[in-house]
C-alpha cells in the first residue's frame, strides 16, 4: 500500500518515486500523479514543502466519510 506524499491520497498505483528529494532509499516515497510530482516538486524547491497541509482547513470541507465520529453524536436526548 501507497500513499501520495502529495495529496496523501491511499492506495495509489506510484507513478513516480521522488523520495531521493529527502535522501531516502528507493521505493518508500511515491506521488501518485505528474501532477503530483511538479506540486511537490516545486515546494521542494523553494522550502515550503514542510509548510503546506493537504488536508481540508474546516470541517465543512471534509467529505462525511473523513469526519470522526464522537461520542457527541451518541447522547441520547433526554
Amino acid at each position: 500500500m501507497s500513499i501520495c506524499s502529495n495529496c496523501y491520497k491511499s492506495h495509489i498505483h506510484a507513478k513516480h518515486d521522488v523520495g531521493h528529494w529527502w535522501n531516502n532509499p528507493p521505493d518508500h516515497v511515491f506521488v501518485c500523479s505528474d501532477r503530483c510530482k511538479d506540486e511537490l516538486e516545486k515546494r521542494v524547491q523553494d522550502g515550503t514543502w514542510m509548510e503546506w497541509q493537504g488536508f481540508p482547513k474546516s470541517e465543512q470541507e471534509l467529505p462525511e466519510e473523513v469526519r470522526a465520529v464522537t461520542d457527541k453524536q451518541f447522547t441520547a436526548n433526554l
